[in-house]
């Protein structure tokens, strides 16, 4: 596995990261401790983690994982948003314990999870940033991880306005100097990463969804400018790219040709997808799922390098229009 280090922050790490979303939610504990487990063991250090990812339970779950590896792995997490509606206790809505079932029986079922994700239910909340919220669940965070400290604080989902205030500001400074955090950064959209560019310290690395096939990142030039690390997750898409790209597959049989390889067409597609980014931010850390055995094959074998032929089908499919 190619080694980075983060922009100016000095962090030494993987170039494919473990993004760990699902972690409790698309999977259960002894699943996904497999899978956390198998990813290191194929060079994936960096783990990507959030008070909510899991519906809440990603933190516990990976918590044993870095007891048992704490000094060769390298976390980040964040502050900003909460569970919705649909994960609190009580009567309603979909219970933290039983999404892996629920989540595997509406997975096939295209109208029917829509519906559930247009409706709230699995949605997270945003939550207004203030110094007291940063320092409890970071706090709260290293309690559920057995850990006291993080390569990487992240505000999540944080506004523009959020990422310039002093208050924001002089609370992210008085947590590394803490040395509960090596760094601070900004996980959210383009406007959020922004302003924590022209912010400076002690925003250090960005993290944002990849550009959308056949367009440049336009964060790149100003965080290299800057010094920042960046970090690139939503590498298949946003919206509706990965539908869109499979349906150009679909039609399109010379591309699928090129693409084709022992796992398929579609397969040589995600591969080409996962090389194209790693290009695209080529001293930062790629996030993706590696939570089936599937998924971590892929993305390992293309973190290797993907073919030339996989990488011309990919861009006849994008030269489609």
């Amino acid at each position: 596995m190619r080694r980075v280090t983060l922009g100016t922050t000095g962090i030494e790490t993987s170039a494919l990261g473990f993004g760990a979303a699902g972690l409790g939610s698309r999977v259960g504990a002894e699943a996904g401790a497999r899978a956390l487990a198998e990813a290191f063991d194929g060079g994936v250090t960096w783990l990507d983690l959030a008070p909510v990812y899991g519906a809440g339970a990603a933190e516990a779950i990976a918590a044993p994982f870095l007891r048992a590896h704490r000094d060769a792995v390298q976390v980040a997490t964040k502050a900003g948003l909460g569970l919705g509606r649909g994960y609190a206790g009580g009567g309603g809505g979909l219970r933290a314990a039983l999404l892996p079932l629920a989540r595997r029986a509406i997975g096939s079922i295209g109208p029917l999870r829509r519906a559930v994700r247009a409706s709230g239910a699995t949605g997270n909340a945003k939550l207004p940033l203030t110094p007291a919220l940063l320092t409890a669940s970071l706090d709260a965070s290293l309690a559920r991880l057995g850990t006291d400290r993080v390569e990487l604080f992240l505000l999540h989902g944080a506004t523009p306005e959020e990422v310039a205030r002093d208050d924001i500001r002089r609370a992210l400074e008085d947590i590394l100097a803490a040395g509960k955090a090596r760094s601070a950064g900004v996980a959210g959209d383009a406007a959020a990463a922004g302003a924590a560019l022209a912010t400076g310290f002690p925003y250090a690395v960005i993290q944002s969804a990849a550009p959308a096939p056949g367009t440049a990142d336009p964060l790149a030039p100003a965080a290299g400018a800057a010094g920042f690390g960046r970090i690139t997750h939503s590498v298949f898409g946003v919206g509706a790219t990965w539908e869109t790209l499979r349906r150009r597959l679909a039609a399109d049989a010379a591309a699928a040709a090129l693409l084709a390889g022992e796992g398929g067409a579609e397969a040589g597609l995600a591969a080409a997808l996962l090389a194209r980014a790693l290009a695209a931010n080529p001293d930062g850390t790629v996030l993706v799922s590696m939570l089936s055995a599937r998924s971590r094959a892929r993305n390992l074998a293309a973190a290797a390098g993907a073919p030339a032929a996989a990488e011309a089908g990919l861009a006849r499919l994008l030269a489609g229009g």
